[in-house]
């Protein structure tokens, strides 16, 4: 039995309207960290944004620095905007991938 094009594309199109295609890529995902130990934010390319009292942040998985003053610091996250008020907030560490800021921190917002 052969299936013309046009099914086959209304065929695709319904899968992608009932979000199964993320649905899938999300168990996939889910099920591959589990096999190799990978944290889930590395494979989903997200942030992962980790506070000790209100001193000290870590953030991993950003893209870039925004802004940076005393009492306000602006990153941009891999699908996020951060954004951190404070006093004298100061970015102790910085990687490729990770940073560290300290200071008296206020409140962390994030926008998408």
């Amino acid at each position: 039995m052969k299936i013309s094009k046009k099914e086959k594309k209304k065929w695709y199109k319904d899968i992608i309207k009932k979000g199964k295609v993320k649905e899938i890529s999300s168990k996939f995902r889910d099920i591959f960290s589990e096999m190799v130990d990978i944290p889930d934010y590395i494979i989903s390319n997200s942030s992962k944004i980790t506070m000790v009292d209100n001193k000290n942040i870590l953030i991993e998985g950003y893209k870039n620095v925004v802004d940076y003053y005393l009492h306000y610091i602006k990153i941009k996250g891999n699908n996020v905007e951060i954004v951190i008020d404070g006093k004298n907030l100061d970015i102790k560490e910085i990687t490729d991938d990770d940073l560290v800021i300290t200071g008296t921190i206020y409140s962390v917002n994030l926008k998408e």
